[in-house]
């Protein structure tokens, strides 16, 4: 067996020996796209390898793949011996024998991004409408996405049996009193989740509460209190894939946050339902529900993100053959999201127009509704 001229070997351009074993380059001139793509869920379509020159070392922020050229090539291998005869073949490097090898070059090409498998919908699959009580028996044996669907059903509907009049008061300060789609949203006060936890452990287990992200580390509810429950519904049935707490009490930072697990599911924002697809032929797209409450004053064909990018890109398959409208907020964050989302939608051959309005009448649908300015939206 040759010796190995390790020295020699850590001397390679950290940069070159990544790029050898299939890392990609990127706009960044401090980033690569990670080779080791089966550890990335998009096989690294944000780059997160780094790397300094000076030290010649890297490191990716997601896996473990880090080090100089003969330590980051054996954890890529996950073998000394592969990673350093693929150096001194690929880069030409004599052994310490002196020989060197005659082989060809053994550069790995970079995989090409898998293309995206937009979603679509099947009108033609059955409704189910579920009871609770009916599964609770069957819990045990479910698979796990059947258990998360259950679990988060049964807070959703439990959140929606409670005293509803703070959320209520709530919504009514927003100018959103009258809305019909209050129905749909839950609330949790401190003596509801009180009530709540104890029900969860009596049905669930410690465990698949936690796994679920519901309880903490100690059995407690990880969110606040006073909390509207926003659902993110199945789209082939009644039961929901997660949901998005809301917090009443307008602090300033921190006010909402989304409940989901989505290596198991990617819950659809709310608004996108059965009926929605089937029935809207337009649908406004908002960043939050507050906003898709209230240009449903307007029209009643809407789609909230629970934030700017909480969306799945391939969920957007499910728009095409409509005219979605984008009414983004007007600040910053808002119109830089929103030319991110039309790239997507363009990408996913959806139609769109954009909302525009005066900034001055209000950053946002809801303040547009307060000013009773929703009229001056045109369409563009």
């Amino acid at each position: 067996m040759e010796k190995y001229d390790l020295d020699k070997l850590n001397e390679l351009d950290i940069v070159e020996v990544l790029e050898a074993m299939g890392a990609r380059p990127s706009k960044s001139n401090k980033l690569l796209h990670c080779p080791n793509t089966d550890a990335h869920s998009n096989g690294d379509k944000h780059p997160s390898m780094g790397f300094e020159k000076g030290k010649n070392i890297c490191k990716c922020f997601v896996c473990d793949l880090s080090g100089n050229p003969v330590t980051v090539a054996t954890k890529h291998f996950n073998d000394f011996k592969k990673a350093c005869e693929f150096l001194h073949e690929t880069f030409g490097i004599p052994y310490l024998s002196g020989e060197v090898s005659h082989q060809s070059h053994k550069r790995i090409q970079p995989r090409k991004p898998k293309e995206k498998q937009y979603w679509s919908f099947d009108s033609k699959k059955r409704f189910s409408k579920v009871l609770i009580k009916d599964f609770l028996p069957k819990y045990p044996n479910m698979s796990e996405l059947q258990r998360l669907k259950l679990i988060y059903t049964f807070v959703y509907r439990f959140s929606l049996t409670t005293d509803q009049r703070g959320k209520l008061s709530w919504y009514s300060s927003r100018g959103l009193s009258g809305s019909k789609f209050l129905e749909y949203l839950g609330f949790l006060s401190k003596s509801d989740i009180d009530s709540l936890v104890e029900q969860l452990l009596k049905y669930f287990s410690l465990e698949e509460l936690q796994r679920l992200k519901l309880l903490d580390l100690v059995g407690g509810w990880k969110y606040g209190y006073n909390v509207v429950v926003v659902p993110s519904f199945d789209l082939y049935s009644d039961m929901v894939e997660g949901f998005m707490l809301r917090y009443t009490d307008n602090r300033p930072k921190g006010k909402e946050v989304n409940v989901s697990c989505t290596d198991i599911a990617f819950p659809v924002p709310f608004g996108l339902g059965r009926k929605t697809l089937q029935q809207c032929k337009t649908l406004w797209l908002t960043e939050g529900h507050i906003d898709g409450l209230s240009i449903a004053t307007q029209s009643e064909c809407f789609v909230s993100f629970a934030g700017t990018y909480s969306y799945k890109e391939e969920m957007l398959g499910l728009l095409r053959g409509k005219t979605v409208v984008v009414a983004y907020d007007k600040d910053k964050a808002g119109q830089e999201a929103q030319t991110v989302l039309i790239e997507r939608l363009q990408k996913a051959g959806v139609n769109y127009k954009i909302a525009s309005w005066d900034a001055k009448n209000g950053e946002d649908l809801n303040d547009l509704l307060k000013n009773a300015k929703l009229q001056t939206i045109q369409l563009v």
